[in-house]
């Protein structure tokens, strides 16, 4: 049986694993299905070598179940960052990366040949030239060395560092590097950068730390490349609620992030459905770029169109547009409360019936994402109406639900104007 490895070779994986096992902490082994027990065993072993200190294991009728706990307060670099500094390799391909940065940290030009040359003479290792060639053009596309071609014949050096890295700002960038770092997407850019310079981020701390959506970067890089080069977009998304696996086609158009969860959502245009869609990006796999579409700025200046009638990331179901009016109960002394309203009424109208009452008007694609908002007003909601009936039932089912826990007998009369 061959040695357990540590590195990753099928990120996607890892991915799907961490989040459902780890993340969410509430499934066991028997109920990994994709794979053997033994795969299991191998991920779960992997993860734990990148996040021992992070690592919880509960105990339940179910079986041992392994999660996660991070703690933002004490955290200032993202643990997860670890799974994309994995990388499978060889013996050889680590042997060659030192002996490249050796030859050619001197400046000079080296072709294929000569490089072969020196490394043999130099430190005894014989390698085939189409090794070392290969390896030099991984590196010229990753930025590492630069290629020049004079006739027939390519050279290679190290790639000169930026005029920043030399410039009297460059320590105060490198703050700006640790913000950015763990504040935005693509922050193992920063992180990688802050290792080479053997630092980490010292300076903030944040409340509320998304650090698990950088699983979903390297979905959240095709996808912005399909955008920027107007290109139809085909993929895997995989239900959280179903399990089924379908594979999508469509136009993306935007990213939406909510500010709550920092949940990130693919709005797409599906243009044999001709409508939007919105998709959770942690449910996208194997993101493929197809055609170009010529007609991509018309699909977005429909999507901004479009977006006013959007609550959160819905564009509704058959019925495109619902109507909800809350009726409001707003003292004189409370009008910090329609401060709110018209601060988090996302286009809704209020305006003022008689004396302390108030009438809340919205158009949505659907209102059902509005329910958490709408609770949030209890106490003071005097009446509700909703050309979606089943928002007004799901009210009433929670107020119910309340009156019950709280012992409260008398509902018919709140019941009522529901």
């Amino acid at each position: 049986m061959s040695d357990f490895q540590e590195l990753i070779k099928n990120f996607d994986r890892i991915r799907d694993y961490m989040r459902q096992f780890f993340l969410y902490g509430f499934k066991v082994r028997r109920e990994f299905g994709e794979k053997s027990g033994r795969t299991y065993d191998n991920e779960r072993r992997r993860i734990e070598n990148y996040l021992a200190d992070y690592v919880r294991y509960d105990y339940t009728s179910k079986g041992k179940q392994v999660s996660l706990r991070l703690d933002s307060k004490h955290i200032f670099t993202n643990p997860l960052y670890a799974s994309w500094k994995s990388k499978s390799f060889t013996d050889r391909d680590l042997l060659l990366h030192f002996f490249l940065l050796d030859l050619l940290s001197d400046g000079k030009r080296r072709t294929v040949p000569e490089l072969c040359d020196e490394i043999s003479l130099f430190y005894g290792e014989t390698l085939e030239p189409q090794t070392v060639r290969l390896k030099c053009k991984e590196y010229e596309r990753l930025g590492i060395l630069f290629a020049k071609k004079e006739g027939r014949t390519l050279s290679y050096r190290l790639t000169k560092p930026l005029s920043t890295e030399k410039s009297s700002f460059y320590d105060t960038l490198l703050d700006a590097v640790k913000f950015c770092s763990e504040a935005m997407p693509f922050g193992i850019i920063g992180s990688t950068i802050l290792d080479r310079e053997s630092l980490t981020n010292d300076l903030f701390c944040w409340k509320h730390y998304f650090m698990a959506h950088t699983l979903e970067d390297e979905v959240l890089l095709t996808i912005l490349t399909a955008m920027r080069q107007h290109r139809f977009l085909s993929f895997e998304n995989h239900s959280s609620r179903s399990g089924k696996q379908i594979r999508l086609t469509g136009l993306p158009l935007r990213i939406f992030v909510s500010v709550q969860t920092g949940r990130r959502y693919l709005c797409l245009y599906s243009t044999h459905r001709n409508r939007f869609n919105s998709l959770r990006l942690d449910c996208i796999f194997k993101p493929e770029l197809l055609e170009i579409c010529p007609q991509y700025d018309l699909y977005r200046e429909k999507l901004q169109r479009n977006l006013p009638r959007c609550w959160g990331v819905s564009f509704g179901g058959k019925e495109r547009s619902e109507i909800l009016q809350m009726k409001l109960h707003i003292s004189q002394e409370e009008y910090y409360v329609l401060n709110r309203i018209r601060r988090e009424g996302r286009g809704g109208k209020i305006q003022q019936i008689d004396g302390d009452t108030w009438l809340y008007t919205g158009t949505f694609f659907d209102t059902n994402e509005m329910l958490p908002w709408i609770k949030s007003f209890t106490g003071r909601i005097l009446e509700l109406q909703c050309s979606n009936q089943t928002v007004c039932d799901r009210v009433r089912a929670d107020l119910e639900a309340m009156y019950q826990l709280y012992g409260k007998e008398d509902t018919n009369e709140s019941e009522d104007k529901v």
